[in-house]
């Protein structure tokens, strides 16, 4: 399942479920709660901006207007005046917690009143919990630096960009588990174009049968997993050729070839030409 559609531009300008906005960072920072913390009622009628709010540790519960969400590492909002949120933690368990108030601003630089844009989620799950900690840190970093406002608003347009294409968070179980399988596939496939799993243990490694591991790849990447094999190794070989001193027949033993020949041949059936006229063409040959 796609997200919103989201463009990102060099000049700070993000495009959102179809709108253009330019982006400006406001408060910012990186905080473990303390003891005896909880965000009360309060706080969401003083809010006058986006929040976007991240845990990165502990445990707890958010009271938002559509219900009880449980909090746990990568669990993330959208804040925005006007709704209700009242969050606990965990004793044992104490939330760690990144936050970045922002506002929308129209492509000339005009500010947008918070009633003329709703944002397209409230709640999102971070799968990619690593990239998204890593990243607010930066962003907290480099706009307490002088001169760091438009780097970080630029680092934190591509997290929203990012978080935005997450599955929802009431996507069902089994289809979070499916999507997830198959981004652990296709991530062995890329990193390792030469010497990836065949399809089968792929499969195996999935908990699938082979067949239901092919449908399941292919309603997910819109692609049948040997030929998401192939396109990988031709990627990859097209680096190679570009950027390495590797000979045809190196590159093609690189990536797993037997035969310099059919390597050539599968390279020109999904490039329109030869792996040395390639070559030849970004002046190398």
């Amino acid at each position: 399942m796609n997200g919103p559609g989201i463009v990102l531009q060099l000049s700070v300008m993000i495009e959102i479920a179809g709108r253009p906005f330019r982006l400006r960072l406001n408060h910012c920072g990186r905080v473990r709660c303390e003891p005896g913390w909880h965000l009360g009622p309060d706080w969401g009628r003083r809010l006058r901006d986006y929040d976007l709010w991240f845990v990165w540790a502990g445990l707890g519960t958010m009271q938002t207007s559509d219900g009880e969400v449980a909090l746990s590492p990568g669990s993330c909002f959208w804040m925005r005046p006007g709704r209700r949120y009242e969050a606990t933690q965990e004793p044992s368990a104490r939330l760690g917690v990144s936050f970045v108030h922002f506002e929308l601003l129209t492509p000339r630089g005009k500010p947008l009143p918070l009633s003329a844009f709703k944002p397209p989620v409230e709640r999102i799950s971070a799968q990619q919990f690593a990239f998204v900690d890593t990243a607010l840190r930066r962003v907290i970093e480099v706009r307490r630096e002088p001169g760091g406002e438009e780097v970080a608003a630029r680092l934190f347009a591509a997290v929203l960009a990012d978080l935005l294409r997450e599955p929802e968070p009431g996507e069902a179980g089994l289809e979070r588990h499916h999507r997830e399988a198959v981004l652990r596939a296709t991530t062995r496939i890329r990193e390792r174009a030469g010497a990836s799993p065949d399809v089968a243990a792929l499969a195996r490694e999935a908990g699938y049968s082979v067949d239901h591991f092919s449908r399941v790849f292919a309603k997910i990447t819109g692609r049948r997993p040997q030929t998401y094999v192939i396109e990988a190794k031709l990627e990859r070989a097209r680096q190679l050729l570009a950027e390495s001193g590797l000979t045809v027949g190196e590159v093609a033993e690189a990536l797993g070839y037997r035969e310099i020949f059919f390597f050539s041949r599968q390279f020109r059936q999904h490039t329109g030409c030869s792996p040395t006229e390639f070559r030849r063409r970004l002046g190398r040959g």
